[in-house]
């Protein structure tokens, strides 16, 4: 726990990438709970965490806005290590290890959005559900069903995408019970178990509803990627890359050799535990990826955190049953975990030096050669809310523009600076004309992987504190 900590704190450094911006912008103009939960109506506000930054402050430090995250992004290390220890300690060892270190999340523990929440929830369920299927195979023990279902509420403020989680919770309970009962018995005995569990998750979609409904501008939408198998191709490499730190050079080849890997390790799996695997990993991946053709979206790797948690548990179980066992087995096991281990952290390293691109530095830019305040230049409206946000924190007056004013440059100068989101893989010119001024590149921001903004700062060749001088 300690060791995830700090690699969740060394990962939560820079300023406010663009979801976190414009979550804190929409927390600043609703003002309040009642208002989070009513008027934000748009897929980036995850309540929990809206609610936090209302608490904290939408300029408070990063460190403190993403407090929230790195909470429970560190205590679900703890309820790793506890599933994997129903097994024996080696297993919860293992288990917490790799919940500590696994790039993927590292990195969603580690920014104030609702996935650190969410997860906590989800492995907390996994937990109860585990130690109930165990009783209830020696002494029918009744589901703990309202607990699961208050879990469901948790996870479901956190973020919506829990409701994945409700679905391989489902394929799993209605599988181990059918090993011992008929499939109507396992059926009603599921219905049972998540019953108030899918009352909330309808109680929360119908308040999602209710409440777009009642907006001027209904339910809104951010990135919306389109589909293509290159994308999500891309997309799932790069999950399996940050989830154990290992991918091919290409693609197609990592996935292959994934979906393998994870067959041959549910074959010897624990059979209680088997159904979970499955549907968290190849059932729920599969469904997700039709899905997305259908609706025409490519997908994030956070969509995919279902399928983590599965991999990594999986990963423990097979670990661990390998070293009980003793012989060339166990030594291979230790080996292979110890590699992962190892190179989960060059990624969390990797991941924390690129700080999601960090557009506090352009701040910090603009502050070294105009102490006074500037004006900067944007071409889309993303990079706002991460401008505004870091200005209003550090107390620097910026203005903001999109387009250029009239009337002449004489009365209204261009502005000073120019900021530009740029695309993925994308490099930036060295020179740009804006408003009829010559703009030179002075500082670039890289994201490395999963959540971040890459942005080039350029200022202007005839900058204000310059212009007249020929004149004079």
């Amino acid at each position: 726990m300690l060791l995830g900590l700090a690699l969740r704190l060394w990962n939560a450094r820079g300023g406010l990438w663009v979801d976190e911006a414009w979550s804190a912008q929409f927390v600043a103009q609703a003002g309040s709970a009642w208002g989070i939960v009513w008027q934000i109506n748009h897929d980036n506000n995850h309540y929990l965490n809206s609610l936090w930054i209302l608490l904290v402050g939408p300029y408070a430090s990063p460190l403190l806005i993403r407090a929230l995250s790195i909470a429970t992004g560190t205590l679900s290390i703890a309820v790793a290590g506890a599933i994997g220890w129903r097994r024996d300690s080696t297993t919860g060892l293992i288990a917490a290890l790799l919940f500590a270190v696994s790039p993927i999340l590292v990195a969603y523990g580690a920014e104030a959005r609702g996935y650190g929440p969410m997860l906590l929830a989800m492995l907390v369920s996994v937990l109860l559900i585990d130690r109930w299927l165990d009783r209830d195979h020696h002494h029918d023990g009744a589901p703990p069903a309202w607990s699961l279902a208050a879990l469901t509420l948790a996870g479901l403020l956190a973020q919506l995408t829990y409701l994945f989680a409700l679905a391989a919770f489902a394929g799993w309970i209605v599988t181990a019970r059918s090993r011992r009962n008929s499939i109507d018995s396992a059926v009603a005995t599921t219905a049972r178990a998540l019953g108030p569990s899918a009352a909330m998750l309808a109680l929360v979609l119908a308040f999602v509803v209710v409440a777009a409904a009642a907006s001027t501008t209904g339910f809104q939408a951010g990135g919306y990627p389109g589909f293509t198998l290159a994308a999500v191709a891309d997309v799932l490499a790069e999950t399996v890359a940050y989830t154990i730190g290992f991918a091919l050079p290409a693609a197609w080849p990592t996935i292959g050799v994934t979906l393998v890997a994870i067959a041959a390790l549910l074959i010897r799996a624990h059979p209680d535990r088997r159904p979970f695997y499955f549907f968290a990993t190849i059932a729920f991946s599969l469904v997700l990826v039709v899905a997305l053709w259908r609706i025409g979206n490519a997908g994030f790797a956070r969509y995919y955190l279902v399928a983590v948690v599965g991999i990594l548990l999986l990963l423990a179980d097979s670990a661990g049953a390998a070293i009980r066992r003793g012989g060339w087995r166990s030594g291979v096991s230790i080996v292979l975990t110890v590699l992962v281990i190892v190179g989960c952290v060059r990624r969390d390293d990797a991941l924390a030096r690129a700080a999601r691109g960090d557009p506090d530095r352009a701040i910090a830019t603009m502050r070294s050669r105009m102490p006074l305040g500037a004006t900067v230049l944007i071409d889309k409206i993303r990079p706002i809310p991460v401008l505004d946000i870091a200005a209003r924190r550090t107390g620097y007056a910026l203005a903001i523009r999109r387009t250029c004013l009239a009337p002449a440059p004489a009365a209204t100068p261009a502005p000073a600076f120019a900021f530009i989101d740029l695309e993925r893989r994308a490099s930036p010119m060295p020179s740009i004309a804006r408003c009829g001024t010559a703009y030179i590149l002075l500082q670039t921001g890289r994201h490395l992987a999963l959540s971040g903004l890459d942005w080039a700062l350029y200022a202007s060749a005839d900058p204000p504190e310059k212009r007249g001088q020929a004149r004079r």
